[in-house]
């Protein structure tokens, strides 16, 4: 795999365009991208979702002396993008003043379903380290040629229960997948009084081509390492067979971690399961116990 060095170059998104509200966007998923069942899921674009909802609020107030940051990202799925498919994401402002903007995202693929929601902008007066967020207008996203000799996870067995599968992964006797390979995660049951209420633990290590134009973190990448964690903790209350996707994730920044090694820790708990969803709360925390974010995810089983 070709070694990122920026959270763009890393989830290929490219193509970046705007207009005099709005941009749009495109990311080309390679397997790279994909889970450990082989599968594209929210957390793969959560970059490209974070990315383009920050850049039409920061066009609009256009003042180089105040950055934009993301205080949150809403985010729903329809239908699964797949391995292989370019997506083009447009975004614009729907609200805003000088201090705040709220902007709605659309990512679709070829069938045209996949993702939508929103961006709640902050202005904030921090100096720049790093690029703005549209400095990069026009630069094509890395292609996915020979999917950088990443191969997909093997099929899941359906005999097999996601508290099988999550518990070999977290033994390492099966392979985490390629999205948290390259988030350098990984993964722990946290085992509670009864199995309904046990949760998954996810420990990765930060990489300076996570990081922002602050240096620190970017808001799409907390979103897909708490996004990845939840999607484990889906799977690990799933039954022999039963696929799942996450359908929702509403996540709160309150805190943008150093990208210097260090490691960021997620903790995901149930808040109820059931047959056909089941809801859960993650937290984001520093190797110091700062708090990071936390978001209530959703996830869907069919």
């Amino acid at each position: 795999m070709s070694e990122p060095y920026d959270p763009l170059s890393a989830f290929h998104v490219g193509d970046i365009s705007v207009s005099e509200t709005g941009v749009r966007a495109t990311q080309e998923l390679c397997a790279q991208f994909a889970d450990h069942r082989g599968l594209i899921e929210l957390p793969a674009l959560a970059v490209l979702f974070d990315h383009c909802g920050g850049i039409p609020f920061h066009r609009v107030h256009d003042d180089p002396a105040a950055a934009t940051l993301q205080a949150r990202l809403s985010m729903s799925t329809h239908g699964r993008a797949r391995v292989g498919e370019t997506l083009t994401a447009t975004a614009e402002v729907a609200m805003h003043d000088d201090s705040w903007g709220s902007t709605s995202v659309e990512i679709r693929g070829g069938d045209g379903r996949c993702c939508m929601g929103a961006a709640r902008n902050v202005r904030v007066g921090r100096a720049l380290t790093g690029d703005s967020p549209s400095t990069k207008l026009g630069v094509a996203p890395p292609t996915c040629a020979a999917d950088h000799g990443v191969a997909l996870p093997a099929p899941i067995p359906g005999s097999v229960s996601g508290r099988q599968v999550i518990d070999e992964i977290a033994n390492k006797m099966r392979e985490p997948g390629p999205l948290a390979t390259l988030l350098n995660g990984r993964v722990e049951i946290l085992d509670a009084a009864t199995e309904r209420d046990s949760g998954i633990r996810f420990r990765s290590a930060t990489d300076p081509w996570m990081g922002n134009m602050f240096g620190t973190m970017h808001g799409g990448v907390i979103a897909t390492i708490v996004g990845q964690a939840s999607s484990y903790a889906g799977h690990l209350h799933a039954g022999a067979g039963q696929g799942y996707s996450i359908g929702d994730m509403s996540i709160g920044f309150y805190r943008s971690p150093a990208v210097d090694g260090s490691e960021v820790v997620v903790e995901v708990v149930p808040i109820k399961t059931g047959r056909r969803i089941s809801s859960f709360e993650a937290t984001m925390m520093s190797y110091d116990d700062v708090l990071l974010s936390r978001a209530t995810v959703d996830v869907l089983y069919s």
